[in-house]
């Protein structure tokens, strides 16, 4: 999983390593120019390595292990004998560094698993370019191998490269598909997952017979107490049974803000006289809440899956059975089936 990107954080740690880096990369190559006399070679080169600093740099960025950001430190460090020897012009001291460089890397770069170990290694052959061979002889080098091999790794710097891009991509749709189906202010679901619970629970009794009941709670003058209090007081108020609902819930039941001051409830595995205890036990502590200054009640309508049903059925008789409780006097909980409002029926 991509971890959070820091653009803020980044930016600066970018910026000091990149400014260092290839202000030592360009006083090398320059000196290469001079003795070599091949601009376009030199250029090719010092792009190769440029793109490799990119991809090296987004694969550490979006790791899920932060402190693959070492890694940039550490290639910073060894970058600087690496281009002072280059100055130098020494062939002999080039290919020794370029060994130690390149298993001091690799050595580290395993300590990040193989995205580590592949960049590392990358980073190193690309050191190669510069010190081991003459930019004039670097496309006819017989050396078809190590030409190969770093062409290869390359392509690997481009599948991590894309497939970071790709995470990220896939991350925020992560974060925004969730975000839709979450209420803003409760943190509840919202009606988008409500019927893939309910699917949920009816394939469930298909396969086990175990029944599920769906409640619908109301809270009773709720547009009173916007009109008297204010919005903010509304907002605490659907706050508060919002975390009663939760606190009597199991972790398998669904719970879900319907709409408005309305909220839905699916109880697995539970028949109907249970699902309308359960709900008179919610409406008993939202009515004994000591946040309010005087008793706020709430209405709850009760039904037991009706078999061949769709959702919006089953909703509907709940829904009877709320209007029902609220012609009665409200603050109560009455039960409905598809033959109409059941006689039982809990008030307070």
């Amino acid at each position: 999983m991509v971890r959070k990107f820091d653009l803020i954080k980044y930016k600066p740690l970018e910026r000091k390593f990149l400014l260092f880096r290839w202000g030592l990369l360009i006083v090398a190559l320059a000196e290469l120019i001079r003795f070599q006399g091949s601009f376009t070679g030199v250029f090719f080169v010092g792009f190769f390595i440029a793109l490799l600093y990119d991809a090296f740099i987004s694969v550490c960025v979006f790791s899920k292990d932060t402190r693959a950001e070492k890694l940039i430190r550490l290639s910073l460090v060894l970058d600087i004998p690496v281009c002072t020897l280059l100055m130098a012009g020494n062939v002999e001291l080039l290919n020794m560094l370029f060994f130690s460089y390149f298993f001091f890397v690799s050595f580290h770069g395993m300590r990040y698993g193989i995205p580590g170990l592949i960049i590392a290694a990358t980073e190193s052959v690309a050191s190669l370019f510069i010190t081991s061979f003459k930019i004039s002889d670097l496309f006819v080098s017989v050396n078809i191998y190590l030409f190969s091999l770093v062409l290869l790794a390359f392509g690997f710097i481009i599948v991590f490269e894309v497939n970071s891009l790709l995470n990220i991509s896939q991350y925020q749709f992560r974060k925004a598909k969730n975000q839709a189906a979450r209420d803003p202010l409760t943190g509840l679901p919202n009606r988008l997952l409500l019927e893939k619970s309910f699917q949920k629970a009816v394939s469930n009794y298909q396969r086990t017979g175990q029944p599920f009941c769906i409640a619908i709670f109301d809270i009773d003058n709720f547009k009173k107490i916007n009109d008297q209090k204010g919005h903010v007081f509304g907002d605490k108020v659907l706050l508060v049974l919002a975390r009663v609902l939760k606190t009597n819930a199991r972790a398998t039941d669904f719970i879900c803000r319907y709409g408005g001051e309305e909220f839905l409830i699916i109880l697995y595995g539970c028949v109907l006289e249970d699902a309308c205890l359960k709900a008179d036990k919610i409406r008993e502590e939202f009515a004994l809440n000591s946040y309010f200054d005087k008793p706020l009640t709430v209405s709850a309508g009760v039904c037991l899956y009706q078999k061949g049903c769709s959702l919006t059925e089953n909703i509907e008789i709940a829904d009877k059975a709320l209007y029902a409780a609220k012609t009665a006097g409200k603050n109560r909980v009455i039960s409905g089936s598809r033959f109409g409002v059941d006689p039982f029926h809990k008030e307070a």
